[in-house]
């Protein structure tokens, strides 16, 4: 559900917003930043807060790229949040699990997992390059952007290591980074992602009260909190319905990961991104790992996997 009002460009100021489409109003100091997609990847909804003192911008996406904000605060390293970074002449942070990733290249394709020979296309779609100086936070600190603003960052990780939200005061706005809330559901393919981190984010955020509830895909924002709450509880279902598909392979014989990919585990059958075999290589081996770790699988010293 969307509500808000329409207002210029002025809010967003210190962005370069050429290709957004509305900038809708969340709070008194917040403004989301929506293209034409509607924040499908490879776009996304990016935040600008103003307080009397500081700017900041939450999240950098092809549309609304940093230029003189004080702070970018990122949500997590994947190339649709960090786009030009290096542009940002305010100071740029992400949390301390992900900053390496942000700081460093070798860092980010380790992180992502992404071959040696893509790592140039996406430097080049996505105007990535590595800012070195980039700052470290914690869960729980607060950036004070003067006249009571406030971001509070919140840990969320799952996604990628140190994915992370952040709740503005006094707007009572939180912005969840890629909990999306899609059809698609979580995403965790990352090589330090975990489904156990996944689930204990889904419960954490299930338990923010906010007045707003905006994330950086798809979705939203929420005005209504049974709204975002049903739209979560069908989000998170994913991850169970995942497992069943594994579950239901393993008992089919299909015992590794390897064996499970094209297999309707992540991508329906029928046409896939490029990326999709890789993606669902790491989605399905994460869910025999977790289902193991929760003793519903066995796993042999061969690598497959059986029923308990």
């Amino acid at each position: 559900m969307l509500r808000g009002d329409e207002v210029t460009g002025d809010d967003a100021s210190g962005v370069t917003t050429e290709a957004v489409a509305e900038v809708l109003r969340l709070g008194p100091h917040t403004v989301q930043l929506r293209p034409e997609n509607g924040g499908k990847y490879p776009y996304g909804n990016p935040l600008v807060v103003q307080g009397t003192e500081r700017s900041a911008m939450l999240d950098a996406c092809l549309h609304a790229a940093p230029v003189d904000v004080d702070l970018l605060l990122i949500s997590h390293y994947h190339e649709d949040h960090t786009v030009d970074v290096a542009r940002c002449s305010g100071e740029v942070w992400a949390h301390e699990r992900d900053v390496e990733a942000v700081r460093s290249q070798s860092a980010f394709a380790t992180a992502m997992e992404i071959p040696d020979d893509e790592i140039g296309a996406v430097r080049e779609e996505f105007r990535w390059s590595p800012v070195p100086e980039a700052r470290a936070f914690a869960d729980g600190h607060v950036f004070d952007l003067g006249g009571g603003v406030r971001i509070t960052a919140l840990h969320l990780p799952g996604h990628t290591p140190g994915h992370c939200g952040f709740f503005i005061e006094p707007d009572g706005v939180v912005f969840l980074g890629d909990v999306d809330l899609s059809s698609f559901g979580p995403l965790y393919s990352d090589a330090e992602s975990r489904i156990a981190d996944v689930r204990s984010t889904l419960e954490r955020c299930a338990r923010i009260e906010a007045s707003v509830y905006a994330a950086a895909h798809h979705k939203g924002p929420y005005w209504d909190r049974d709204e975002f709450l049903a739209a979560l509880e069908v989000y998170a279902g994913v991850v169970d319905v995942r497992d069943q598909k594994v579950l239901d392979l393993v008992r089919a014989g299909r015992r590794t990961a390897e064996e499970m990919v094209g297999q309707g585990v992540v991508y329906r059958p029928g046409k896939r991104p490029e990326f999709a075999d890789r993606v669902e290589l790491s989605t399905c081996g994460k869910h025999l790992a977790d289902l193991v770790e929760r003793g519903v699988l066995t796993a042999a010293a061969d690598g497959t996997h059986a029923i308990a």
